[in-house]
């Protein structure tokens, strides 16, 4: 990911769990991320990756 592209969401597969940053309808909150697939994308304000679901789910924005 590289220019403008880097804040745009992109696919990731997520293959074993980490700390990450986590959008939800709730805000963004550091939890454990489970393996699966996400949309990703680097945050303007907070620096580092912003992990959300890809598909339907509770926390889905969607």
């Amino acid at each position: 990911m590289s220019g403008d592209a880097t804040y745009e969401w992109q696919p990731c597969s997520i293959l074993f769990p980490r700390i990450g940053t986590m959008l939800s309808r709730h805000g963004v909150r550091t939890r454990v991320i489970l393996p699966g697939h996400y949309l990703v994308r680097r945050s303007r304000t907070l620096g580092g990756r912003i992990y959300r679901r890809a598909s339907g789910g509770e926390d889905d924005l969607g």
